[in-house]
C-alpha cells in the first residue's frame, strides 16, 4: 500500500514538474507585444498625438502581415517538417512532385507580393502621421527589437538547457 502511495506521489510530482517546464518554454505573446510597443514608442520618441494615430494603423498592419505569414506557411505545409516551428525541410521535397512544387511556389509568390503591397500601403499611410526621419527610425527600431527578442530567447533557452 505504501508503494502505491509513493508511486502516485511521484507521478503527481513528475506531471506537475513537466507541465511547469513546458509552460515556461511558451512565449507570452501579450508580454512580447507590450515590450514591442514600449520599445518602438521609446525609439521613435512618439508624442501622445502621434501614438494615438500611429498604433491603430501599425497594429492593423501587423495583424494583416501575420495573416499573410500564416497563409504562406499553410501553402508550404507539405514541405514543412514541424508545424510548431515552420522551417522548410529539404527531406520533405522528395514527397512532392514538380507540379505541386510549382503550385506552391506560385501561391507563395502571390502572398509575398501581397505582403509587399501591404508594406507600401502602410508606409504611404503612416507617412501622413510621422515624418520621414521617424519612418526610417521605425524600420531600424523593428530590426533592433527583433535582434533583442532573439537575444533574449537564446538566453532563455540556455538557462532552460542548463537546468
Amino acid at each position: 500500500m505504501n508503494s502505491i502511495k509513493f508511486l502516485l506521489l511521484f507521478a503527481a510530482i513528475f506531471i506537475s514538474t513537466n507541465n511547469y517546464s513546458q509552460n515556461r518554454k511558451k512565449i507570452n505573446k501579450n508580454r512580447v507585444k507590450a515590450h514591442k510597443i514600449a520599445f518602438i514608442t521609446d525609439q521613435l520618441n512618439l508624442t501622445a498625438k502621434e501614438a494615438e494615430v500611429f498604433w491603430p494603423i501599425y497594429n492593423a498592419h501587423e495583424k494583416l502581415l501575420s495573416e499573410y505569414r500564416k497563409e504562406e506557411i499553410k501553402v508550404m505545409e507539405p514541405i514543412i517538417e514541424n508545424s510548431n516551428r515552420p522551417i522548410l525541410s529539404s527531406k520533405n521535397f522528395d514527397k512532392i512532385n514538380e507540379s505541386e512544387a510549382g503550385n506552391m511556389y506560385n501561391l507563395a509568390t502571390i502572398i509575398r507580393n501581397k505582403i509587399h503591397q501591404e508594406n507600401e500601403r502602410f508606409f504611404t499611410q503612416i507617412a501622413t502621421v510621422l515624418n520621414y526621419k521617424k519612418l526610417l527610425k521605425l524600420q531600424i527600431a523593428e530590426r533592433e527589437f527583433r535582434k533583442e527578442l532573439f537575444r533574449k530567447l537564446r538566453q532563455l533557452n540556455r538557462r532552460l538547457e542548463d537546468n
